[in-house]
């Protein structure tokens, strides 16, 4: 008389007796996988968990594209400070037409209005100013 055939996959290290049915579905599969990572090889695709090591994972290594870069985030951070020092060098009237313009977005002719200066002079000044503050930031 003929034995029956036992089946059995490993899961966790460990043979597992299992039925035909799981034995051919489990195969299947396994050799599908197979196929699909020869395919992916033949083409050329790179998965970043083929990075991953103990401690790290490879998907760490995507760069954030939709967060600035913290070398960005300095040089902005340096160049704010810069600039209140530069700032803090200007006269006070310099200071109060900066101030007004650039950081209370008030155009030149709501502030021409305001103080009953021309608008003109209004302009030039604070060219002159930004001038100023162009050569005060180089230094």
């Amino acid at each position: 008389m003929a034995e029956k055939k036992e089946y059995r996959i490993k899961v966790q290290g460990q043979l597992v007796p299992v039925s035909e049915d799981v034995y051919v579905a489990y195969h299947r599969m396994k050799r599908r996988e197979i196929y699909l990572e020869e395919r992916d090889t033949a083409n050329g695709v790179f998965y970043y968990s083929a990075l991953d090591m103990e401690g790290t994972n490879g998907e760490d290594a995507i760069p954030d594209l939709t967060s600035p870069r913290m070398e960005d985030v300095v040089m902005d951070k340096l160049l704010a400070e810069k600039l209140h020092q530069c700032l803090l060098q200007l006269s006070k009237e310099e200071q109060e037409l900066i101030l007004i313009l650039f950081f209370q977005d008030k155009s030149e002719v709501q502030l021409a209005k305001e103080s009953g200066i021309p608008r003109m002079t209004i302009h030039d000044r604070k060219m002159k100013i930004l001038r100023t503050l162009k050569k005060l930031m180089e230094k």
